[in-house]
């Protein structure tokens, strides 16, 4: 799976808890893999109000502890590496 992942984490910086529509807009994935991620323990997700929310806080040091945000607000990346890590 060759193409390259946008991540804008401008919005990250805006809230405290994101919520799954947001989250898939942000990592630019879907849905089912932000829940693949949650599966693998790697990020936490909270019920609150019968839907699913994410801590900005763990998504954004998700994101560092497999190398894929840096000083910008939008980091392109190949997507192999980023699900590989």
């Amino acid at each position: 799976m060759e193409r390259e992942l946008n991540i804008n984490t401008s919005m990250l910086s805006e809230r405290e808890f994101i919520n799954i529509k947001d989250l898939k807009e942000t990592l630019g994935t879907s849905q089912n893999t932000i829940y693949r991620i949650c599966d693998r323990k790697e990020l936490n997700k909270y019920k609150f109000r019968g839907k699913n929310w994410f801590r900005t806080e763990e998504v954004i040091s998700y994101l560092n502890s497999k190398g894929v945000l840096s000083s910008n607000d939008c980091v392109k990346m190949n997507l192999v590496d980023f699900y590989n890590k």
